[in-house]
């Protein structure tokens, strides 16, 4: 009996560390969002941002999911807080309960990235880090499933040091396995220039400026080289804010050339599908051919199928199977 549960374990973890190798872990890789609808302070609607705010009427919402999904997005931005009320947005209550709103953007195909502290004028970063620390356990506790990705703060470098915003994503890194990023005013580590805001980030969420005036769009050539110091840190790079309207074609543009350059992500629309999504990783024909070897000394039954593999062994009424999606553990009662 030791013999048979050995075998039969050692044949289940070998498979277990081969089946996970085709599972990629958590990424942003590829998100497309759509932010800014337009200047925030006109209406109430031009920030996605706000949709969680208890001012918002259900049609409100659904049509702002209506125009997110004509402009293409997978994903949308929100506040989880938003005190001071200061936009036409409203404000989002830091202990409202919103499962049913992230469920209904999933549901949309909408996936949430959650922004955990706003921009300054909210004044949500005053307190104490032991309060930001706490509101992170409890977005992390109600919201996780639901939530694709984290962002720390809006502009983080305009209210917290570095090593201030590197003690926020350990701590939240230490809740989840989601992504985590790091928002900056413009410019490569902000207006501070110091880079070493993202030590701890997964993500750069780049924010380029120049889109606050003139034509609303960031100079093509600015935003390109800004794009190309950002990846020499080694973090993937989203492309985060670069425009005040991202339903407009120049906006669009520009987000499809900063894909072509290597950002991994859009906050402020393009027209391309692909930007810098990640392949699923699939097992090797021999990591496929390695694992049935194992399995053929244990006495398991071996089908290799071009580069898939199946595989099952019993001995004595227990049973594993495994195949490239699923390993299950069984045993059988005979009467």
């Amino acid at each position: 009996m030791t013999h048979v549960l050995t075998a039969a374990v050692t044949f289940l973890l070998t498979a277990a560390m081969m089946l996970a190798l085709q599972t990629p872990a958590d990424s942003l890789h590829g998100v497309r969002s759509s932010f800014l609808l337009g200047d925030i302070y006109d209406h109430k609607l031009n920030t996605s941002l706000m949709y969680l705010s208890d001012t918002w009427s259900d049609e409100e919402r659904h049509h702002v999911i209506n125009r997110l999904k004509v402009n293409g997005d997978t994903h949308i931005d929100l506040y989880l807080r938003a005190s001071a009320g200061n936009l036409p947005g409203g404000r989002v209550d830091p202990n409202g309960d919103f499962l049913f709103r992230l469920r209904e953007l999933r549901a949309a195909g909408l996936e949430p990235v959650l922004w955990l502290i706003p921009e300054s004028k909210h004044q949500d970063w005053k307190g104490p880090m032991s309060g930001h620390l706490s509101f992170i356990d409890q977005s992390v506790a109600r919201y996780d499933k639901e939530a694709s990705a984290y962002v720390v703060c809006l502009e983080c470098d305009e209210t917290f040091s570095a090593a201030q915003v590197n003690q926020m994503v350990r701590h939240l890194k230490s809740k989840t396995k989601k992504p985590v990023a790091v928002h900056l005013a413009p410019g490569v580590g902000g207006f501070k220039k110091d880079p070493s805001y993202y030590a701890e980030a997964d993500y750069i969420f780049l924010q380029l400026g120049d889109h606050l005036t003139g034509d609303h769009v960031a100079d093509k050539e600015m935003s390109l080289a800004m794009l190309r110091e950002a990846m020499k840190l080694g973090k993937p790079v989203v492309a985060n804010e670069y425009a005040l309207f991202s339903e407009d074609p120049q906006a669009k543009a520009l987000g499809d050339a900063l894909c072509a350059a290597g950002a991994v992500g859009t906050g402020n629309g393009r027209t391309v599908v692909l930007c810098g999504q990640q392949e699923e990783k699939k097992p090797s024909r021999n990591s496929n051919i390695a694992l049935g070897l194992v399995a053929a000394a244990l006495g398991a039954t071996v089908f290799m199928n071009n580069d898939s593999l199946l595989m099952a062994y019993e001995h004595q009424g227990y049973g594993v199977r495994y195949d490239e999606n699923s390993i299950i553990f069984s045993y059988r009662i005979s009467f």
